[in-house]
C-alpha cells in the first residue's frame, strides 16, 4: 500500500496571536470594542516538497503529498509545527488531527474491484447489486480520541482532482482508497513532545489499520 498524503490540523481555542493583534489595532481604529476579526487563511504553498500550509484565525495546517515515508512525514510535520509555534507562540489546543491516505492497486477493472468491495463488506441486496459506486465509513469515539475511516474504490481522476495538488507520476488507473483520521478534542498546550506523541499513536494505528482492511480484501481473515 502507498501513502498518497496526509493532512496535520491544530485547532485553537481563542484566535492566535498575530490575529488578536490585527484585531486589536481595527477596534482602535474603527473605534468599535467589541469588533471581531474575519480573515481568509493565510496559504503558504511549497510545490518543491509538496507542502502546503494553512494559518487561520484559530487553526494551523500542514497538508504533505507523496511524502517518502510514514516517518518522514511525521518528522516534517513535527518540525514545521514547532517552528511555527516558536515564531508566534500558539494558543491552548481544543484539537489535533492527523490524516492519512493510502492507496492500494488491483489488477482489477474498476467494475470488478466494486464487486469485490460489495462482496467483503455488504450483504446482498437490492440496493447493494444496483450500486455503481460505493463507499463506506465508519466513526469509533473513545474517551478522549475519534477514529474515522473511509474506504472505496477508486479511480486516478478522482485522486487528482479531489485530493492532490501536484499528483506524482505513476498513480494506479484504479485502486482501493482508504482515508483514516486520528483526532483528540483535550485542551492541552502546544508542545513537541506531546505532538510527537500523538503523531506516533496516529500513525501506528493508521497503518495497522489500513493493512488489516487491505488483507481482508485481498482475501485474508481481519
Amino acid at each position: 500500500m502507498d501513502l498518497v498524503k496526509t493532512v496535520l490540523r491544530l485547532g485553537f481555542s481563542t484566535a492566535s496571536r498575530p490575529w488578536l493583534e490585527i484585531r486589536d489595532i481595527l477596534r482602535v481604529a474603527g473605534g468599535d470594542q467589541t469588533a471581531e476579526i474575519q480573515a481568509s487563511p493565510l496559504v503558504i504553498d511549497r510545490p518543491q516538497q509538496r507542502q502546503r500550509i494553512i494559518v487561520e484565525v484559530r487553526a494551523a495546517a500542514l497538508e504533505q503529498e507523496a511524502p517518502q515515508s510514514a516517518d518522514s512525514s511525521l518528522a516534517q510535520a513535527i518540525e514545521i509545527m514547532s517552528r511555527l509555534n516558536e515564531a508566534s507562540e500558539f494558543p491552548t489546543l481544543s484539537q489535533i488531527k492527523y490524516d492519512a491516505i493510502f492507496i492500494e492497486p488491483f489488477s482489477l477493472p474498476f467494475h470488478e474491484l466494486l464487486m469485490r468491495l460489495k462482496g467483503r463488506f455488504f450483504r446482498p441486496s437490492i440496493l447493494v447489486e444496483s450500486a455503481t459506486d460505493i463507499g463506506f465509513v465508519f466513526d469509533i469515539h473513545g474517551n478522549d480520541d475519534i477514529k474515522h475511516i473511509s474506504v472505496g474504490p477508486m479511480e486516478a481522476e478522482q485522486l487528482r482532482s479531489q485530493y492532490l495538488r501536484w499528483p506524482p507520476e505513476g498513480i494506479p488507473e484504479t485502486f482501493v482508497f482508504v482515508g483514516l483520521t486520528y483526532e483528540s478534542k483535550a485542551e492541552t498546550q502546544f508542545g513537541t513532545e506531546l505532538l510527537r506523541e500523538f503523531l506516533k499513536t496516529a500513525a501506528d494505528w493508521q497503518t495497522s489499520e489500513a493493512k488489516a482492511i487491505l488483507d481482508y480484501l485481498h482475501g485474508g481473515e481481519a
